[in-house]
């Protein structure tokens, strides 16, 4: 058996010995979760149940017709959400708003990447009608998205192509700019779903959502054991270092190339990549947008440094075909007047990672197995970063393996 077979081999062994906290840790915010846990199944049927005969206590999501009563017409629409023949689905989205969703969707967009990117995972493409213009900018990760309207970003939404295409559903993420959105979508009659999907820490609940939204849960609840067995193989083994973890600090490489002396931690750090790849994240504590100076840097004194890239430019994400352009920037850094003077640049323990394809959303147990591969070679010897990416491409997004996402590459 080679190494990658016995990888992933030894990754499944473990995840039946470990319970996927990932998949089962949330409410699903879907009127019908009578009992408030990560399904809708028959334990909803029992617990709407027994709320009529008086024996459970009545619950925010058991009103599952969302009429105001809770009564024998709700244990019909449960059934009939169970079977999959509900006529519509009523949820609460990242947004906090109440949005009741006609079924079949027969016609979604998408205002942002992420939605865009889990649309092609639940293999969902042929219902899409609309996407973000940021398809465009990456057009081999998404040739299934191509021929799509294209109807601008969730900061300037192009609400004529919106119009134009008239999706049932318009799938964008919360922030300041949905009122606006809402404001001139609604009149449309199209129905607005807010998900926060590309931050992973909320990525199961608001992709759960979508998948039922979709009619894909079977897939999306897939796709939570797939990612849940890389990042319990990665804690489980990193909870014995203790004290010998690796101390890390992360930021933007951008903010190498514009030479400025603070840096902000950034998202490799709030979407937890540092934690969940094993390493102690030393910028853990502060405030979100705090930004340090290269002294306190410097005092920390870091075991390594990790780099996001956020831009092809700098040698990674989906298109380039080698590392050379990568090495360059890594070489950069390594010589820069600021963080080339930290004694992780000076020892070559540094590394650079591409947001887009490691960290956002469901990527996430990609961008934690790079970093706990380079990080602790030794620990991680029968774990192949590029193999589980390689999965996740053809298996998952049904799309060629290519590209470059860490340098420098994992040995």
């Amino acid at each position: 058996m080679d190494r990658s077979a016995f990888a992933l081999l030894l990754i499944s062994c473990i995840s039946l010995a470990v319970t996927p906290a990932l998949a089962s840790d949330y409410t699903l915010e879907v009127f019908g979760n009578a009992n408030m846990d990560e399904t809708i199944d028959e334990d909803d049927v029992a617990y709407v149940e027994g709320i009529i005969d008086g024996t459970n206590e009545g619950t925010e999501l058991a009103d599952a017709n969302y009429d105001g009563n809770i009564d024998a017409q709700d244990l019909d629409q449960i059934e009939r959400i169970i079977e999959g023949s509900a006529d519509r689905l009523t949820v609460i989205d990242s947004a906090n708003r109440t949005v009741t969703v006609s079924l079949p969707v027969k016609a979604a967009a998408g205002l942002h990447t992420s939605p865009c990117r889990e649309f092609c995972m639940l293999g969902v493409e042929d219902r899409v009608v609309a996407v973000t213009s940021y398809i465009f900018d990456d057009p081999l990760m998404y040739p299934r998205l191509l021929d799509k309207v294209d109807i601008g970003t969730i900061y300037e939404p192009n609400f004529e192509a919106i119009a134009e295409a008239n999706p049932d559903l318009l799938v964008t993420t919360p922030g300041t700019y949905l009122d606006s959105v809402l404001e001139t979508v609604k009149p449309m009659g199209i129905t607005v779903v807010s998900l926060d999907l590309a931050k992973p820490f909320r990525y199961d609940e608001e992709l759960a959502l979508l998948g039922m939204i979709m009619g894909e849960e079977e897939r999306a609840r897939g796709f939570f054991d797939w990612r849940s067995r890389t990042m319990d193989l990665i804690k489980e083994r990193t909870a014995s270092l203790g004290e010998d973890k690796a101390r890390v600090f992360t930021t933007s490489i951008s903010n190498v190339w514009k030479g400025e002396t603070e840096f902000a931690p950034g998202l490799l750090s709030s979407h937890m990549i540092l934690e969940n790849g094993g390493a102690e994240d030393i910028s853990s504590g502060y405030s979100s947008g705090q930004k340090f100076e290269m002294e306190w840097i410097l005092d920390q004194d870091p075991d390594a440094i990790v780099l996001a890239s956020y831009n092809t430019e700098d040698g990674l994400g989906y298109s380039p075909t080698d590392d050379g352009q990568a090495a360059m920037s890594w070489q950069r850094v390594i010589e820069s007047d600021t963080l080339g003077k930290t004694r992780a640049a000076e020892e070559g323990k540094v590394l650079i990672m591409s947001y887009y394809g490691t960290a956002s959303g469901g990527q996430d147990p990609l961008g934690a197995a790079y970093l706990a591969k380079w990080l602790y070679p030794v620990l991680f010897e029968d774990m192949d970063p590029v193999e589980l990416h390689r999965e996740y491409l053809e298996e998952w997004m049904r799309i060629p393996y290519q590209g470059v996402y860490a340098y420098p590459p994992p040995s």
